[in-house]
């Protein structure tokens, strides 16, 4: 059984983001999803704006919330990762209170968007990339996410709060191959993901039955399922990417 009816209320906090807004797309086939944000645009009356620092906000949001996605993150402006203030306030602080009230208001499941670089050494090392290996991450932006990590299994483990944590990696448009940033890469390589797919992937995680806090690796690019066990997030939660990466040229 799907661990949400369809309809149900899921907040997707980053909702207005380039990746979040693809994420609420895919995620409105089947629910309401309704993004949170620091900026909210005037074509979306469902959205609502806040900061995931400030707790009345996040409080007020998760009322009547079954599922929630937790896919907000720190600017990557220059600067903003060179030390953890800012950081640690956002994506550390703001992804645990986030937990702390979802298992406060009865959350079915939380999906968490976490990232491939909290495994970064071993990537750059070429070691193959399972749900064994260590973390290992080398900014404060992957620390981070490493610390959102352990935030979901804490919740999990206190208050049985389930959560599926998607580790992608280098987030672009499959069609021209275009980042957030609106830059426009020549060539792939097997970290290559599109946000459409991170979307299904958040999708499927919300019809998985049990879920308990395991990790799951969100990458389509050549030669993937040589470099992570990616074939473990298509069979677990039956997600197959629609975006290859495949007809350009590689790295």
């Amino acid at each position: 059984m799907p661990s949400l009816s369809s309809g149900s209320r899921v907040l997707v906090t980053g909702g207005c983001g380039f990746l979040g807004r693809h994420l609420v797309n895919v995620l409105r086939s089947r629910y309401e999803a309704v993004p949170f944000d620091v900026r909210v645009p005037d074509t979306d009356p469902s959205a609502i704006q806040g900061s995931v620092t400030d707790a009345k906000a996040v409080d007020a949001a998760m009322e009547g919330v079954s599922g929630l996605v937790i896919g907000h993150m720190a600017p990557r402006q220059p600067g903003v990762y060179d030390s953890p203030e800012l950081p640690f306030a956002i994506n550390v602080q703001g992804a645990a209170m986030l937990f702390d009230a979802a298992a406060r208001h009865g959350v079915k499941r939380v999906v968490l968007i976490s990232s491939i670089s909290v495994v970064q050494e071993s990537l750059a090392a070429g070691t193959f990339l399972d749900r064994n290996t260590p973390f290992a991450p080398d900014s404060i932006y992957g620390l981070t996410k490493v610390l959102q990590e352990q935030s979901a299994q804490y919740y999990h483990s206190r208050a049985g709060l389930e959560t599926v944590i998607l580790r992608p990696a280098y987030i672009c448009l499959g069609d021209n191959l275009e980042d957030k940033y609106g830059v426009r890469r020549p060539s792939v390589n097997w970290q290559f993901i599109d946000p459409r797919d991170i979307g299904r992937a958040t999708l499927a995680a919300f019809e998985v039955g049990q879920a308990g806090c395991e990790s799951y690796y969100l990458v389509a690019g050549p030669g993937a399922k040589d470099r992570t066990d990616v074939a473990r997030t298509e069979t677990d939660l039956s997600w197959h990417p629609e975006y290859r990466f495949d007809t350009f040229p590689v790295d």
